[in-house]
């Protein structure tokens, strides 16, 4: 399996050029692996905002990475599920690195 962390800036949810690199490494994965499938989850930082906003922003992060997947690299919608959690979980204990998309594929 491959875990990509896809970081954002505050209410932010474009995919920022330095970010790009991670993109490529799924889609590296999943072509050289073609029956493997991608999660995406979106997450927001507690630390700002609230829930209405930051619901929202988790959404639309994993969305531009599923766009991304789907769009820019050609990789088939049966094989990326997403899911957003909002500020309710913070996978990382840095309040900024909350606003992020973790990707992972096997």
């Amino acid at each position: 399996p491959i875990r990509r962390d896809i970081f954002f800036l505050i209410n932010k949810f474009d995919i920022r050029p330095s970010e790009e690199q991670k993109v490529k490494d799924i889609v590296e994965y999943m072509r050289k692996y073609p029956n493997s499938k991608v999660v995406v989850t979106g997450y927001a930082d507690a630390g700002t905002g609230n829930d209405r906003i930051n619901d929202r922003l988790a959404a639309q992060r994993a969305d531009a990475v599923v766009k991304a997947l789907k769009t820019t690299y050609g990789i088939a919608e049966d094989r990326i599920s997403y899911d957003s959690k909002g500020a309710r979980i913070q996978p990382f204990q840095e309040n900024d690195k909350n606003r992020v998309s973790i990707c992972i594929a096997e």
